[in-house]
């Protein structure tokens, strides 16, 4: 029987928190972004509200959508509180999703998000649920005007820790349980739905005969390359080193296409992805510092009391003071702390504890994940049949406490357990097994997507000069563009402020030149407004709503 996640945490991970010196807060805001792209977050809703995982301080053995987290009697930091037993409810199956007969095997987890890279939390995972965000009109999204704002439409069943009737604002994004999150997401998912309109009302002056099909897919195409531009050329190259990235093949150092779309390669995420990539937690500060316009600290708001309260955001100008936070606040160290806000009261009063890493590794187990050795195995690492075989990859001081906790059990580490305890790699942030999980999945969503922003050899793809274009955008520029009130901003926002990338005015922060995407057809007496809907060979219109 393996060891309680809770006293596992305990012993690789302490409560704690510094400062880095080289990341600010927004990098973990994309990277949770990320995730909510590719993975569905409605588990974690279901996690906040039900709460009968846990008879008394006792798991519930009897509900099978239940994996409570035993909390050990001398626990270091819950043992005078009388938690003896954490919340934690599984992922559904295909079968409770009614996307399988009972006759097969039940699979417990359901992604349903696509599984590629292409903004679905702001867009939906389905042409249903793009129809339902649509405005059809100028290649809009729907949006409401509020205090000189725009913001998506509103939605009553997400943003369950509103605090009402001050509170009441909640949002229709693509995905609404990604979007209103945390404050991290529904910033970000309102930075890039705001980009889409912000894209398809210049498009519209630049060229008058495009109709609303035209617009819509063209902004979305440019919105959604620009997002894969910052999560793999600024954020994968940052906590994986710019020089491990290019090595591997997620990123090139060049001006020109990369046509490496292979057919043998097909979309999906693996689960090892979707677990390993939680270790950026460790990144992760929960105190949400609130910043002026002209730098001025304003106080701090704590992340896991904000989850899924979106109604925050249009309250005292917390949009804008937040957005400041982002990139003038630095983020966690990366070290073996964890942020206690994130290790003892995940989502605040929602639950009486909670603690996030104790939980992914509880998910690592839920998913049937192989043991660590086996990844490294896979990951080109010698095989390792005893303790001292993994010195290579893992410190000696978290080593001895896997070998007590796991009383000399090699085939018992688990994955997420020995990512947070690995060695960092040359030039990165992360241990050589994490690196190796986040380079496989991300050249395979490249690889496999005929229609990945740097893929020049399909009709539907940018032109060199509007590649060109997307590689000159950046976070700075999308939080410049569509933030609210920022006119400063350091060029690399996921950098903290300091020489060589200092607080510099919007306008000098490189961006898209739309021109680059000007219709000759659109010009003069002779030529016709298109119709609203694409030709019949418009590749790009006939693979999204085939997919």
């Amino acid at each position: 029987m393996l060891p309680s996640a809770r006293l596992l945490r305990t012993k690789i991970l302490t409560d704690g928190f510094q400062e880095d010196h080289n990341f600010s807060f927004l990098i973990s805001s994309i990277l949770v972004f990320g995730i909510a792209d590719i993975a569905d977050l409605l588990v974690l809703l279901s996690y906040s509200i039900v709460s009968d995982c846990c008879l008394g301080n006792t798991p519930n053995r009897l509900n099978p959508n239940c994996i409570a987290i035993p909390v050990p009697q001398d626990d270091p930091y819950l043992r005078r509180t009388g938690v003896r037993c954490m919340n934690l409810t599984r992922f559904p199956t295909f079968q409770e999703m009614q996307c399988a007969p009972n006759s097969l095997p039940a699979e417990r987890y359901v992604i349903l998000s696509t599984p590629l890279i292409d903004l679905s939390t702001v867009y939906g995972s389905t042409s249903e649920r793009e129809r339902q965000i649509r405005a059809y009109e100028g290649g809009l999204l729907k949006s409401e005007m509020r205090n000189g704002l725009e913001y998506p439409p509103g939605t009553a069943a997400i943003c369950i820790n509103n605090r009402r009737p001050i509170e009441n604002s909640c949002y229709e994004f693509g995905d609404s349980y990604g979007g209103n999150l945390v404050s991290g997401t529904y910033l970000t998912a309102m930075w890039f739905y705001r980009e889409h309109n912000r894209l398809a009302r210049r498009l519209a002056e630049i060229n008058p005969c495009w109709g609303d099909q035209k617009l819509f897919e063209t902004a979305r195409q440019i919105n959604i390359a620009q997002w894969q531009y910052i999560l793999y050329y600024e954020a994968t190259a940052a906590v994986l080193g710019r020089e491990n990235a290019l090595e591997a093949g997620i990123i090139y150092d060049t001006d020109e296409y990369v046509n490496d779309f292979d057919p043998r390669y097909k979309p999906g995420t693996y689960h090892e992805y979707i677990v390993g990539i939680r270790w950026f937690h460790t990144l992760q500060d929960e105190r949400n510092d609130l910043y002026s316009r002209d730098g001025r600290y304003l106080g701090t708001r704590t992340g896991v009391d904000d989850a899924f309260r979106s109604g925050i955001l249009e309250v005292n100008n917390t949009e804008a003071d937040l957005t400041q936070g982002t990139f003038r606040q630095r983020a966690a160290k990366v070290d073996y702390n964890m942020d206690p806000d994130l290790a003892e009261r995940l989502f605040g009063e929602l639950q009486n504890a909670g603690d996030l890493p104790a939980i992914d590794m509880m998910r690592g187990r839920d998913e049937g994940l192989a043991p660590y050795h086996e990844y490294r195995k896979l990951c080109g690492l010698p095989h390792a049949h005893k303790f001292s075989d993994l010195e290579d990859t893992i410190y000696p001081d978290k080593l001895e406490q896997m070998r007590r906790i796991y009383d000399g059990e090699i085939d018992d580490v688990e994955l997420m357990v020995a990512i947070y305890s690995e060695r960092l790699i040359k030039g990165g942030w992360v241990g050589p097994t994490l690196f190796c999980i986040m380079a496989r999945n991300m050249i395979e969503w490249r690889k496999s997507d005929r229609f990945f922003f740097e893929h020049g050899d399909i009709p539907a793809a940018l032109t060199l000069p509007q590649l060109r274009e997307v590689r000159s955008t950046s976070t700075a520029r999308i939080i410049c563009d569509n933030g609210d009130r920022v006119d400063m901003i350091q060029p690399h926002a996921m950098y903290n402020i300091g020489k060589g990338n200092e607080l510099a005015p919007c306008e000098t922060i490189p961006g898209i030149d739309l021109m680059k995407w000007a219709d000759p057809h659109c010009h003069g007496d002779a030529h016709k407004e298109e119709p609203n809907t694409f030709k019949d060979d418009d590749y790009w219109a006939k693979y999204y709503y085939k997919k």
